[in-house]
């Protein structure tokens, strides 16, 4: 029997099983497991710093709004964007969120649709899957910032660039893809490793034929629409990424537990293996030219931003695990692939690939319970911070921060006030504006005529010098009252200090 005759029996069965009232509900069911799981404690951990940021900037008026933008937050424009017009449905934790979670909603079925473009429905169908339960994407459709978004969009532009391909010179679905290749740039700008991925398929095309004022055409549209973006990058030179530490072989271990799922070392071997099975060839069928350039491309979209990132940072730390969840659509297609095949394999029973999809939900599953197990060690306290604050001041104190970073501090003070809770809190006394370098003689002017003050230190250990050099400035005219911790991820230390009489 032909290999195409084969496949064409393979397919046949595969349709049989699968039926698409069945595929429709399996479908819908991961996506409201999804749902459910992304919804679960989506208000109880405190904003932290980054979150906080996201909403300061988002409820700026537009024209300071596109000010801040353009001179320090380029980086994440489009889902700055949109949170803008999404607060106007309110801007408590579980709203704010609630965008990021509705995006890492959509990745499931816009994975599925992928899949099924690459591959077939099944792998689709169990890629949806195992994104539904995916702790690392699970964390980060929970959180205020664009990651969630920027996946998202990177599922829907490869599958744009697959259609496009197949539809060779049409320009239209070319030009869409390049459409949203820029709002990927726009959401965060190391979507472009992955973007490089999709380039390097593009010339690698085959079995695809595409002509090359066509790609000269996407490639001008493409850059014209990432012009502000390219601007941005060259003008401003502020260090976004001084605070990234140099990875260890430690930290690397655990990047890999949470790009595959948190469920411990035994499902990242798991997941190695399906990603192995994904490049063997099942059975007697031949493995179609456009299947080998779709694993080419997962391939160069799974490792490229981490191997570019951890090679850099032998020169300049680049590498963070956060980033790395832009990668996590490509293994868990493989990984889809792997399953598909060993369901496939002439060598395997089902009942054998069944278990392995079996085992790898329940320990994916379990890696998401021991997320939300952690969930209040992943971020800082600030809620309860604040609430401690407001909750002791007195008319006429002021509050000095180190790290100088307020957003959280304003959030939670805009939200005790709308909830009639306090009608004013401690005045910003540091950071100043303009905001100028900790100094003893700065601490002394901002703190002139004030009988009490608060010190708030989040982050000291990067700067000590600076921190040390507040409190020694405030212990020659101030006693300190009491302090109080709120822990977290990265502690937030409370401090009360009163004049002391005399000086």
């Amino acid at each position: 029997m032909s290999a195409s005759a084969i496949q064409a029996i393979r397919l046949t069965s595969q349709e049989a099983v699968l039926s698409p009232g069945r595929r429709a509900l399996l479908l819908g069911a991961a996506t409201l497991l999804g749902a459910l799981v992304r919804l679960h404690l989506l208000a109880a951990p405190s904003l932290w710093i980054d979150e906080g940021a996201s909403v300061t900037f988002a409820a700026l008026p537009w024209r300071p709004f596109v000010k801040v933008l353009w001179g320090y937050q380029g980086n994440m424009a489009f889902y700055y964007s949109l949170l803008h017009e999404w607060i106007h449905l309110g801007d408590s934790e579980f709203v704010v969120r609630s965008l990021s979670v509705l995006f890492g909603i959509l990745a499931i079925p816009a994975i599925y649709i992928l899949g099924a473009r690459l591959f077939d429905r099944r792998t689709g169908l169990i890629a949806a899957v195992l994104l539904s339960v995916h702790s690392f994407h699970i964390h980060w459709s929970q959180e205020a910032r664009a990651y969630s978004l920027t996946v998202l969009l990177l599922i829907l532009t490869t599958y744009a660039l697959t259609v496009a391909l197949e539809k060779g010179q049409r320009i239209g679905y070319w030009m869409g893809f390049a459409l949203l290749a820029a709002l990927c740039v726009y959401s965060h700008i190391f979507s472009v490793f992955v973007l490089a991925a999709c380039a390097i398929a593009i010339v690698f095309h085959k079995p695809f034929r595409v002509e090359l004022p066509t790609l000269i055409a996407t490639a001008a549209v493409f850059g014209f629409l990432c012009q502000p973006m390219a601007a941005f990058v060259m003008v401003q030179h502020s260090d976004q990424l001084a605070w990234i530490a140099r990875p260890t072989p430690a930290a690397i271990y655990e990047f890999l537990k949470l790009m595959t799922g948190q469920g411990g070392l035994f499902l990242l071997l798991l997941y190695m293996v399906l990603v192995g099975l994904a490049f063997l060839q099942p059975g007697e069928v031949m493995r179609s030219h456009k299947e080998k350039w779709a694993l080419r491309l997962l391939l160069l979209w799974l490792f490229l931003l981490p191997c570019i990132t951890l090679g850099a940072s032998f020169i300049k730390p680049l590498f963070d695990s956060r980033y790395m969840v832009i990668c996590v659509p490509a293994l868990i297609l493989l990984a889809a692939r792997g399953l598909t095949n060993l369901y496939d394999s002439s060598t395997a029973r089902q009942w054998v690939a069944t278990s392995v999809l079996v085992l790898v939900i329940a320990l994916s599953a379990w890696g998401t319970h021991q997320y939300f197990v952690n969930l209040p060690d992943e971020t800082s306290d600030w809620r309860s911070a604040v609430n401690y604050i407001v909750e002791h001041q007195r008319l006429g104190d002021g509050a000095l921060f180190f790290l100088p970073n307020i957003y959280c501090y304003r959030y939670y003070v805009h939200r005790a006030e709308s909830q009639h809770k306090i009608t004013s809190a401690p005045d910003v006394l540091y950071p100043s504006e303009p905001r100028v370098p900790v100094s003893a003689a700065e601490v002394r002017s901002v703190t002139s005529g004030r009988e009490r003050v608060w010190l708030v230190l989040h982050i000291d250990s990067v700067d000590p010098r600076a921190s040390a050099v507040i409190r020694s400035t405030l212990a020659e005219q101030y006693q300190l009252l009491e302090k109080h911790d709120f822990p977290g991820q990265d502690l937030i230390s409370v401090a009360l200090y009163a004049r002391t009489p005399g000086k």
